[in-house]
């Protein structure tokens, strides 16, 4: 016979670690919820996130062998992220709060092993995800009670808000289900009336291809033109619709200050131009230990001459022409030169009109 755990032993024990709220589901299929997402990935709406479309079934029922099979119980665990310390401003650029302090996945999941030890040492199988896995933790963290997922389709957790990183185990231990939270954000629409890029496309349905996190974060190719003036200063992820969602208001000076989430010291003393003027073992030494490496040197160079051609002036041109002045080395890089190369003329433009008749001064090599 296998050991039993206690749900309520198990809870304390998780809160122990850090978790502020632990809540616990049936393993099923997630039925409900599996038109939404087939209907997302068919209208082709989450862009080059293909790993959506991988092991979908794995994502839509964790009792698979993918996952943990013959498993019983999924259990979600919540961790704040949000703090009342100040920005981080590169002058310009602005980075998601979630990327300000450590990663957080190899934090999270060495406290989620101390759980799935719990019920190994009972004889029970179990799993964590931290988004290792297929499984889709905002589905699950709604039926088990910790949260309800918002019209921006983040997980909403009343008293905490949406800065929060969630965990999950799944597990064959049996453990009853709590009661799944019902959706509360009413008539109000803030969050999709706030996008700076119009990313949604109704409530409930984002679409990637539209949306700046995805592009400064997940996507390897560069934003279309048309939409680049709408990502303002952001150079890694956005907050916008979570700044103006009421369950956010005063939540960040409620929430325990947790060290890791605090402004690291690797922002101290950069901007944006020290940033841009970075080479790979420069970048790979700043973003070690940070959400930023995924985004690569590449990626991030697009990023932040984004924000400049939208919030840069004057003095940000000479490092941008040394870039297009310098040879073209790879297909990232030629991506990267027309970015920068569109952040120079909208500069240009800029200054043209805060000073009439000035004339553009082109890089070395280009001509009129």
């Amino acid at each position: 016979r296998l050991g039993d755990i206690d749900k309520e032993s198990f809870r304390a024990a998780a809160e122990a670690l850090g978790f502020v709220k632990v809540g616990f589901a049936r393993a099923e299929r997630l039925s409900e919820e599996e038109e939404r997402l087939r209907r997302w990935l068919a209208a082709g709406r989450h862009g080059e996130m293909f790993y959506m479309e991988r092991a979908l079934e794995e994502r839509l029922d964790p009792r698979r062998p993918g996952i943990v099979k013959g498993a019983c119980s999924v259990v979600v665990l919540v961790t704040p992220y949000a703090r009342g310390d100040h920005a981080i401003d590169l002058d310009p650029g602005r980075v998601a709060r979630y990327a300000w302090g450590r990663d957080y996945h190899n934090l999270l999941y060495k406290r989620c092993r101390a759980l799935t030890r719990i019920l190994r040492e009972q004889g029970h199988e179990a799993r964590a995800a931290v988004d290792t896995l297929p499984v889709w933790e905002r589905a699950w963290a709604q039926r088990a009670g910790v949260g309800f997922i918002g019209k921006n389709c983040c997980l909403i957790v009343p008293g905490w808000g949406s800065h929060v990183l969630l965990s999950a185990i799944v597990t064959t231990a049996t453990f009853e289900p709590d009661e799944a939270m019902e959706e509360r954000c009413g008539s109000c629409r803030l969050c999709l009336d706030a996008c700076p890029t119009g990313a949604f496309v109704d409530a409930y349905e984002l679409e990637a291809r539209r949306c700046i996190a995805y592009w400064t974060i997940e996507a390897s190719s560069p934003p279309p033109r048309e939409l680049r003036p709408g990502f303002g200063d952001w150079v890694f992820g956005c907050d916008r619709c979570q700044e103006v969602c009421p369950y956010n208001r005063g939540a960040a000076q409620r929430r325990p200050s947790e060290a890791a989430f605090a402004p690291h010291p690797r922002w101290e003393g950069k901007d944006a131009e020290a940033l841009l003027q970075m080479d790979e073992a420069e970048f790979a030494d700043f973003a070690a230990g940070s959400p930023l490496k995924r985004t690569g040197l590449s990626g991030m160079r697009r990023n932040l001459a984004i924000a400049l051609g939208n919030a840069g002036a004057r003095r940000h041109l000479p490092v941008l022409r040394q870039w297009l002045a310098a040879p073209i080395q790879g297909e990232d890089d030629s991506s990267t030169r027309e970015v920068i190369a569109w952040a120079v003329e909208r500069i240009e433009a800029r200054e043209s009109e805060s000073c009439p008749g000035a004339e553009p001064q082109l890089a070395r090599g280009e001509e009129r």
